[in-house]
C-alpha cells in the first residue's frame, strides 16, 4: 500500500491578507526610512564638505592677510625716508630707534626676526634670531635662499632649539635720490610655539580648536589640556570624520603666494546636526515598528471577524461542486466581490460542464478521425471515425492502424518533448490524411497529444496536377523566351546589314530614283525594326521584366520632338497638323523621357496612319495641384472605329478589321504597349470613335515638377559630328558577320578611328593582349567564346581598363545586364544605326577622354 502522505495545514486568506498587508507596509515604511535617511546623509555630508571647504578658505585667507599686512609694513619700511639716512649714517643706534618706534605704532604687525643686508655683509638685525636659537651664520643661509625673490619661503633652519619653520621674505632698499640699492630687509614668521597666530586665525574662523603641523610635528595649536582629546588625536584622524561623538576634523594645506606648501593646518568643529538626525531617525524607526504592529494586530482581528465566513461560505460550494460533481447553487454573499466571485464560479462550472459534453460530442460525431495518445505513443482514446477508418467496425483489421501509427509515432513523440503543433502529412492504402498534431497542455506539464486527421486525398492529386502544370508552363515561357532571343538576334543581324548599307548607300547617290529606292529601302527596315521592337517590348511586358527608370528633363522636349518628327510626315500626306500646348521652356519634370515619347509615338503614328485626309490635332497640358497631371490628346479625323470594337484594340495582336492589316499594315501590338506603359506609370488612357468621321485618344499620367524656373540659353560651341575627337582612336572590332562588320567598320571609320576588325572572342582576348585600344566593340554570339564570357576575361581576370561597348542583336533586357555584370561599359543594341553609334560615341568622350 501506498503510505499517504500527510497533508501540511494551510493558512486561511485572512492570515494571507493580513500578512500582505504587513509586508506591504513594513516594506513602504522601511524604504521611506531608508530613503530619509540616505538624503539625511547625503545632506549632513554635503554639509560637512561645504562646512570644511569654508573653513579651509577662512583659514587660508586669514593666513594670507596675515602675511600681506607684514609685507605692506616691511615694503613700507624699505621705502621710508628715515631708514634711508640711518643706513647712509651707519648707525646701528638710529637703526635700532627706527624699529623701536615703528613697532611702538603698531606692535601687532611686528615681525618676529628682522635684519638688514647689503651685497657683502650684515648691516643690521634685531637680534631676535638669537631668542629663536638661530645662530647668525643660519641667517646667512637663509639671505641665500631667499636671494631670487621677493616673495614669502618657507625655510626650515636648524636651531638650538630644534629645527624652526620659518616664513621669510626680503624687500629692496633703494635710495630715492640715485635710485641705489643699499641694501635689503628682511623679516620672518617664526611657526613653532607662534600661538599668537594660531589664535587669531582661529578667533576669525568658526573652528572650536586649530593645530598647526608639518607631517607629524605639531608647531603649534590652540588647545589648552581641558579638551577630551590632543593634538595626536587631532593629526591621526581622517580629514572629514568623526573625531569623537560631538566633534568632526578638517583639514588644509597652506599655500604660499599660491603654491601649496607642507604646512598643514587642522580644525576641530562642532558634529551637533548629525547626532540630531540620527537620533531623530532612531525616534521614527520604533514609531514605525510600533505602529505597524498595531496595524498588524488590527486588520487580522477586522478581517477574521468581517471576511472568514463568507470565505468558508464559498469554499464549501466550490468543495461540493468540485468533490461531488453535482449542480449546485450558489447561496450568495452579504459582500458584493464573494457574492461576484461565487455567481461567476457558478457560471464558470455550468458552462465548463457544456463544454465537456459539447467536446464529447464533437469528438464522438466528427467525421474527421481524432485520435488521443500518451505521451509515451500509446493510445489512449479514439473517436468512432478514426475506428471505421483504420480499424473497422468490428476490429477485424490493424493492418491500417499499424502503418499510421509507424507514420504518426515519430511526431507525436516530438510533440511530447514540448515542440510547437504542426501538420503532418501520411498515405494509407492509396488515401493522403493531413494531421494537426497537438500537445495538451495542463499545469504547463504536457498530459497527452491529440491528433486530428482529414482525408486530402484529392487535393493533393490536385496540387500534384497544378505543380505538373506549373513546370509545364515555366518551360513553355522559358523556350518562348529563348526563342524570342534567338529570333531577335537572327532578325537584327540581316536588318543591320540592310539599315547600315542604307545609310551608307544615301551618302553616295544622287539619282532621284536611286534615293527614292534607298528611301524604300530604309522606311521598310525601319518599320520591320519596329515591329520586332514592339515584339520584344511585350514579351518583357508579360514576363515582367519591364522596368521604368525615372529621371529629369526638360518637358518641352517632348513637344518639340513631336512638332519636328509628324509635321513632315503629316505634310508628306497633304494633312493639317496642330499641336497646342501650354507648357514652357523652364518646366522641368521626373519621369521616364523614353517610355513618356513612346506612348505618344504609338498613339500618334496610328493616327497618321489611319487617316488619310483632313487633320491630326495634338493637345498637351500640364495641370498642377497635389499631385501634378500630364494631359495628351490626339485627335485625328481617319476612319475611326466601330463601337463594338473599341473593347479590342488594346488586345495584342487585335485590329479592328481584319482588312486593316492587309491595307495598313503593323502587328497589332502599339495600343497594347501603350495600354501597358499608361498603367505602369500609373496614369489611364480612353478612347472614343465614331466609325468613319475620326478617333480621339485620351491620355492621363500623374507627373512630378521639379521646377518651373526658366533655363538659361547656353550656347555651346558646335562641332561636326565627324570631328568628334581631337585625335584618331584605336579601335577593336569583335565581329563574326562581314556584312556587321562592315557596315560597323565603315560608320567608325568616318569618325577617324583607326579599326581592327577579329572574328572571335578567344582572336580579341590575343589582341588585347599585345595591343592597346581605345574602344573596344564586342558582339554577343561568337564562335568559340561568346561575347559575355570574352568580356568577363578582359575585364576580370586580365583587369583590362579599355572600355567595352557591347553590340547586341539580342535585345533582351537579360542579355544586357549579363554584358553589364560581365563589365561592359555600354550596350548598343543591333542593328547600328548612325544616330544610335554618335550617341555611344557621345558617351564614351564625356566618359573617358
Amino acid at each position: 500500500m501506498k503510505s499517504i502522505k500527510p497533508i501540511k495545514q494551510k493558512k486561511n486568506i485572512a492570515s494571507f491578507i493580513s500578512h500582505a498587508i504587513v509586508v506591504a507596509l513594513g516594506t513602504l515604511i522601511i524604504m521611506v526610512l531608508f530613503q530619509s535617511y540616505q538624503i539625511s546623509s547625503r545632506l549632513i555630508a554635503q554639509e560637512v564638505m561645504r562646512t570644511s571647504k569654508q573653513t579651509s578658505s577662512l583659514i587660508q585667507s586669514l593666513f594670507d592677510f596675515r602675511l600681506a599686512t607684514l609685507q605692506i609694513h616691511q615694503d613700507s619700511s624699505a621705502k621710508n625716508a628715515t631708514l634711508v639716512q640711518a643706513i647712509h649714517s651707519g648707525k646701528e643706534e638710529e637703526l635700532d630707534q627706527y624699529f623701536l618706534t615703528v613697532d611702538q605704532l603698531e606692535l601687532s604687525n611686528t615681525p618676529d626676526i628682522r635684519f638688514i643686508t647689503n651685497q657683502k655683509e650684515m648691516l643690521w638685525d634685531d637680534g631676535n634670531s638669537q631668542f629663536y636659537g638661530i645662530e647668525t651664520k643660519e641667517l646667512g643661509k637663509i639671505v641665500r635662499r631667499v636671494s631670487i625673490s621677493s616673495n614669502w619661503h618657507l625655510i626650515k633652519s636648524p636651531s638650538l632649539l630644534g629645527p624652526t619653520y620659518l616664513l621669510v621674505r626680503r624687500s629692496s632698499i633703494v635710495d630715492p635720490a640715485t635710485g641705489e640699492v643699499l641694501g635689503f630687509l628682511y623679516v620672518s614668521i617664526v611657526l613653532n610655539g607662534n600661538y599668537a597666530l594660531i589664535e587669531t586665525i582661529k578667533d576669525n574662523s568658526n573652528a572650536q580648536n586649530l593645530v598647526l603641523a608639518v607631517d607629524e610635528d605639531i608647531l603649534s595649536s590652540t588647545l589648552n589640556g581641558n579638551d577630551l582629546y590632543d593634538e595626536q588625536d587631532i593629526i591621526h584622524s581622517v580629514a572629514g570624520e568623526a573625531l569623537d561623538e560631538k566633534n568632526i576634523v578638517s583639514k588644509t594645506m597652506l599655500e604660499l603666494e599660491g603654491v601649496p606648501t607642507y604646512l598643514a593646518v587642522f580644525s576641530v568643529q562642532s558634529n551637533q546636526n548629525a547626532l540630531k538626525l540620527r537620533d531623530s531617525y532612531y525616534f521614527w524607526i520604533v514609531f514605525a515598528l510600533i505602529a505597524l504592529l498595531g496595524v498588524t494586530i488590527v486588520t487580522r482581528w477586522w478581517l477574521h471577524k468581517r471576511i472568514k465566513h463568507e470565505i468558508d461560505q464559498l469554499m464549501s460550494y466550490t468543495h461540493k461542486v468540485a468533490v461531488q460533481g453535482k449542480e449546485y447553487f450558489f447561496p450568495g454573499s452579504a459582500i458584493y466581490e464573494f457574492d461576484h466571485f461565487g455567481r461567476t464560479l457558478e457560471n464558470t462550472f455550468q458552462r465548463l460542464a457544456e463544454q465537456e459534453k459539447q467536446f464529447e460530442d464533437l469528438f464522438n460525431f466528427s467525421l474527421s478521425p481524432i485520435i488521443l495518445w500518451s505521451t509515451e505513443g500509446y493510445i489512449i482514446r479514439m473517436n468512432p471515425a478514426a475506428q471505421k477508418e483504420f480499424i473497422g467496425a468490428k476490429g477485424e483489421s490493424k493492418r491500417s492502424f499499424r502503418a499510421l501509427e509507424k507514420q504518426l509515432l515519430p511526431d507525436i513523440q516530438s510533440a511530447a518533448t514540448g515542440e510547437l503543433s504542426k501538420e503532418v502529412m501520411t498515405e494509407i492504402d492509396k488515401k493522403v490524411f493531413r494531421w494537426s498534431i497537438s500537445p495538451i497542455v495542463i499545469e504547463n506539464k504536457i498530459e497527452s497529444i491529440i491528433t486530428q486527421g482529414q482525408d486530402v486525398t484529392s487535393f493533393a492529386e490536385a496540387e500534384k496536377q497544378s505543380r505538373l502544370a506549373r513546370k509545364e508552363a515555366e518551360e513553355s515561357a522559358r523556350v518562348r523566351a529563348d526563342f524570342l532571343a534567338k529570333m531577335s538576334h537572327e532578325l537584327r543581324t540581316p536588318l543591320n546589314g540592310i539599315l547600315g548599307v542604307s545609310q551608307l548607300l544615301k551618302r553616295s547617290v544622287s539619282s532621284p530614283e536611286q534615293i527614292e529606292q534607298l528611301n524604300v529601302l530604309c522606311s521598310s527596315g525601319e518599320h520591320l525594326l519596329a515591329v520586332l521592337n514592339d515584339i520584344l517590348d511585350f514579351s518583357k511586358i508579360e514576363q515582367g521584366q519591364f522596368r521604368i527608370a525615372p529621371s529629369e528633363f526638360p518637358l518641352i522636349n517632348v513637344v518639340s520632338a513631336i512638332e519636328q518628327i509628324y509635321k513632315p510626315m503629316c505634310q508628306e500626306k497633304n494633312l493639317a497638323f496642330e499641336i497646342e500646348t501650354d507648357i514652357t521652356e523652364g518646366v522641368v519634370v521626373n519621369s521616364n523621357q523614353v517610355r513618356l515619347n513612346q506612348i505618344l509615338y504609338n498613339i500618334i503614328n496610328n493616327a497618321l496612319k489611319f487617316t488619310s485626309e483632313g487633320s491630326i490635332h495634338v493637345r498637351i497640358s500640364l495641370q498642377y495641384g497635389n499631385q501634378d497631371q500630364l494631359y495628351v490628346t490626339v485627335k485625328d479625323t481617319g476612319i475611326g472605329i466601330r463601337e463594338s470594337d473599341l473593347k479590342i484594340i488594346f488586345e495584342p495582336f487585335m485590329q479592328a478589321e481584319p482588312t486593316t492589316t492587309r491595307e495598313y499594315g503593323g502587328s497589332g501590338l502599339g495600343l497594347a504597349i501603350v495600354h501597358s506603359l499608361v498603367e505602369m506609370l500609373g496614369g489611364s488612357i480612353q478612347v472614343k470613335s465614331e466609325f468613319g468621321q475620326g478617333t480621339e485618344f485620351s491620355v492621363t499620367l500623374p507627373i512630378e515638377v521639379v521646377s518651373q524656373q526658366g533655363i538659361s540659353d547656353e550656347k555651346q560651341e558646335e562641332t561636326k559630328r565627324f570631328a568628334l575627337f581631337d585625335k584618331p582612336l584605336k579601335a577593336l572590332l569583335v565581329e563574326d558577320n562581314h556584312t556587321n562588320a562592315f557596315i560597323a567598320r565603315a560608320f567608325c571609320e568616318k569618325y577617324g578611328m583607326d579599326v581592327d576588325w577579329v572574328k572571335d572572342g578567344l582572336q580579341a582576348i590575343e589582341k588585347a593582349k599585345t595591343q592597346q585600344y581605345d574602344i573596344i566593340f564586342m558582339d554577343n554570339q561568337l564562335p568559340f567564346l561568346d561575347g559575355v564570357d570574352a568580356t568577363k576575361v578582359l575585364k576580370k581576370e586580365m583587369q583590362l581598363s579599355t572600355p567595352v561597348f557591347a553590340c547586341t542583336a539580342d535585345g533582351m533586357e537579360s542579355t544586357q545586364q549579363a554584358f553589364m555584370a560581365a563589365g561592359a561599359e555600354y550596350v548598343i543594341v543591333k542593328p547600328i544605326r548612325e544616330e544610335s553609334l554618335y550617341q555611344a560615341l557621345v558617351h564614351y568622350k564625356q566618359t573617358y577622354c
